[in-house]
């Protein structure tokens, strides 16, 4: 029997789009445009697909603007400590942009984070972040991992690294990626802190 013209015929799968808005603190109106946020948009897409020699990411996942950019002002432009912090992750959006983040992870830090979704109690975390930084696209993509409940990872080039971003931080592992394509959740604990090795 020729079975063959009965085998079922399988639409691709289409990417995880993710429809994000973004909030931006008065104080730094014109320093961040709408195509400059698609931009970087389109950059942490790019790193789920991305691939260099022999890893290849191969997570379907996209970020888009949702909307306009909305400027705020409910909330302070310097996060300096837990109430700057919560009163940051109550403005509604997904991607809030402050000019500086001292206080994260329940610590305070002089040279400051350049991004934040920690919150405490295991609560709904945002993207909090700082501009900049030469790779905010591989920024934000790191952010919102963690607002999908993914901890720090200590490895060569991991996107999830505790260390600062750069454009070498990319890597994720399938692991991450079932987080990125599972989105937001709540996150029952913070879960061990992995440091970043100083050289």
């Amino acid at each position: 029997m020729a079975l063959v013209g009965l085998l079922p015929w399988v639409e691709p799968a289409s990417a995880k789009v993710y429809w994000l808005t973004v909030s931006i603190h008065e104080d730094l109106q014109g320093s961040l445009g709408e195509e400059q946020v698609k931009q970087i948009l389109q950059t942490a897409s790019s790193i789920m697909k991305h691939q260099t020699g022999s890893w290849t990411n191969d997570c379907d996942v996209e970020f888009k603007l949702s909307g306009q950019i909305q400027f705020f002002n409910s909330a302070p432009a310097h996060i300096k400590n837990a109430k700057d912090l919560e009163a940051v992750h109550l403005v509604p959006a997904d991607v809030k942009v402050v000019q500086e983040i001292n206080y994260c992870l329940g610590k305070f830090r002089k040279k400051g984070f350049a991004g934040c979704a920690w919150r405490a109690g295991g609560r709904q975390k945002t993207v909090i972040v700082k501009l900049g930084l030469a790779a905010e696209g591989n920024l934000w993509a790191h952010e919102f991992g963690h607002t999908t409940c993914l901890p720090h990872r200590m490895a060569e080039q991991s996107l999830m690294t505790p260390c600062p971003i750069g454009l070498l931080s990319w890597r994720i592992t399938q692991n991450e990626c079932q987080h990125f394509l599972d989105g937001p959740m709540l996150c029952p604990s913070e879960g061990p802190s992995v440091k970043c090795s100083k050289k």
